[in-house]
């Protein structure tokens, strides 16, 4: 980044970063939450699929959304 990028471009920089971590957490949260639902309900694996379904729509629901605000 050089000294002449704008505030706007640097905070679209920072978005455009934390989509991986993003993308990552959301599948891991949605992962753990089933596997641990599954251990305490002995339902193995159903609850896992169910809940890392779902972490890997919310993660993709959330990468839509903070490239649409990157192409604002």
């Amino acid at each position: 980044m050089a000294k002449s990028d704008t505030p706007e471009q640097l905070k679209k920089f920072g978005m455009a970063m934390s989509l991986g971590t993003v993308f990552i957490s959301y599948i891991l949260a949605g992962g753990l939450i089933g596997y641990y639902l599954d251990k305490w309900l002995g339902t193995t694996p159903w609850m896992f699929l169910i809940w890392f379904a779902l972490g890997v729509g919310g993660a993709i629901y959330q990468a839509f959304r903070i490239s649409a605000r990157l192409n604002q």
